[in-house]
């Protein structure tokens, strides 16, 4: 009887300590804040030259579509939403081995959303 007892006044002092509050729920798609400095010069020619401008694929005589190893040669893709398409929404560009990291793809969209300056 004591054992009942005992269980029904820890489960009573259980249940007065719980509460109603909610835990704040954090957005993790919050977008990220992009640096104004991202331009093709500084930031882009560097990833398109290591990720996409590689033999066989975006170069003089490679498979892709355009030569990615200049501003001038990807610009085309840039203006016809060909590169946001493959790289920032569908992201099945590039290929192995230049795949990019998820803090490329984030330039890639902060740069596309500025308007793709070269300089």
């Amino acid at each position: 009887m004591r054992y009942l007892l005992f269980l029904g006044l820890l489960t009573g002092v259980i249940l007065s300590s719980c509460t109603k509050d909610k835990i704040p729920v954090i957005d993790s798609m919050v977008e990220p804040i992009c640096d104004p400095e991202i331009n093709y010069d500084n930031t882009m020619a560097a990833i398109i030259n290591n990720s996409c401008a590689i033999s066989g694929c975006h170069v003089s005589g490679g498979n892709a579509p355009g030569v990615y190893t200049s501003y001038q040669g990807i610009l085309g893709n840039l203006d016809n939403g060909q590169v946001e398409d493959e790289v920032v929404v569908r992201r099945n560009m590039p290929f192995l081995p230049g795949v990019l990291t998820d803090e490329e793809i984030e330039l890639f969209k902060c740069w596309l959303e500025a308007g793709h300056p070269e300089n």
